[in-house]
């Protein structure tokens, strides 16, 4: 049998060898991550965040948010104007146009009545800043009008013309169930304008809906161009994790847009 020599500086070689591939692991770990949260607050008994998914690349394919099931328990009762709960978007994950995320609390719905006055969320996934959604004024008869440019009009959607304060204008799907009277009001997606912009996208869901776990994806009906590069949804989704007994409402397979 011959003698094994091994040096002391072999013996070191190897070891930085082995720290460098360790940590090379380690970097490729942390570049695949494929998710972001932003902060938790409280909603209900329960808790509810943003977050963002990237594929492999880093590029965002989902931006949405989630929340426990116990966030649909002692929701707060007695507003009449609906309560807003702020969500955050993560810190470490740009996702242009998306600015801030709001989820609305409406426990006896709202106008217009017989439509959508049952208890639902609006979620609004904001394009403007916090400071520029407060400063909305539907007074501001020029800016309320002031339509879309017809290449940034969603198809078969309607302009409502009134304003509400801290949010704009809403433009409504004309082929829903609730605005065809082929149907009542389950879910629905709106887009909201300001000044002759697009200023946010909003899946409508009743709370009924919402706890019927429904697993299900639906197509958005996009304009002919959007107004600024970023990255926008093909589609928006609501599911029901059994096992994590999380809820997520998500605007998915984004897809980047550039003029």
């Amino acid at each position: 049998m011959h003698s094994l020599k091994i040096s002391l500086k072999t013996i070191c070689s190897c070891l930085l060898l082995a720290t460098l591939f360790l940590t090379s692991c380690k970097d490729d770990e942390d570049a695949v991550k494929t998710e972001f949260t932003g902060a938790k607050i409280t909603v209900g008994n329960g808790q509810a965040w943003s977050y963002v998914k990237t594929d492999e690349s880093g590029k965002p394919i989902t931006v949405g948010i989630q929340f426990d099931e116990s966030a649909l328990t002692n929701l707060p009762t007695g507003d009449p104007h609906g309560h807003e709960f702020d969500l955050k978007m993560p810190t470490n994950m740009d996702v242009a146009p998306f600015d801030h995320i709001t989820f609305d609390w409406n426990e006896h719905g709202h106008e217009p009545l017989g439509v959508y006055d049952l208890p639902h969320f609006d979620c609004h996934f904001y394009f403007i800043t916090e400071a520029e959604q407060a400063a909305v004024n539907p007074s501001d008869t020029a800016k309320v009008n002031l339509p879309l440019p017809a290449q940034n009009m969603p198809p078969m959607y309607l302009d409502t013309k009134e304003a509400m304060p801290n949010m704009g204008v809403h433009l409504i799907d004309l082929l829903s169930p609730e605005i065809a009277g082929t149907g009542i009001f389950t879910k629905t997606f709106i887009y909201g304008k300001y000044n002759g912009e697009i200023t946010f996208l909003e899946p409508m869901l009743t709370l009924d809906y919402i706890k019927s776990k429904p697993g299900q994806s639906v197509a958005i009906r996009q304009p002919e161009k959007w107004m600024e590069e970023g990255f926008y949804p093909a589609s928006y989704a609501v599911r029901y994790d059994a096992k994590e007994k999380v809820y997520t409402i998500a605007l998915e397979g984004l897809a980047h847009f550039h003029q």
